[in-house]
């Protein structure tokens, strides 16, 4: 699956019409799928020149995207959607966590379920 980067001006697109936007993240994550349809790719930690990393992550974020489409996953300021449940979001000495289903964990965390999927849609 191929994908298209550029500069921050030429609004880049995946090759699934998703868009890809390179910007700063606040929470320091490499990238985000977002309920606009965007993925945000984090230029301050991510060389986009590196294609085998761009490509997992792109793999990683469709998986949460094609989630959100398909109502399995959302999520808001103070809250996270999974699987028919709500979690809590909150930030606890500058870190963002959340309660899960299982546990409290860092957003991102490789112990949410979401995020287990995503990292096996990586390879795929």
């Amino acid at each position: 699956m191929a994908f298209k980067l550029g500069n921050r001006n030429n609004n880049p697109t995946h090759s699934r019409g998703v868009r890809v936007i390179e910007t700063p993240l606040e929470g320091g994550e490499w990238a985000e799928a977002r309920k606009d349809g965007t993925i945000a790719i984090n230029s301050d930690k991510v060389d986009t020149s590196n294609k085998p990393l761009m490509k997992r992550i792109i793999k990683h974020e469709m998986k949460h995207m094609k989630d959100m489409q398909e109502g399995r996953a959302d999520y808001g300021e103070n809250w996270m959607y999974w699987d028919g449940k709500v979690y809590l979001r909150r930030e606890i000495n500058g870190t963002n966590f959340i309660d899960g289903p299982n546990g409290r964990h860092p957003e991102g965390s490789h112990e949410h379920p979401w995020e287990q999927e995503a990292v096996e849609a990586e390879t795929k």
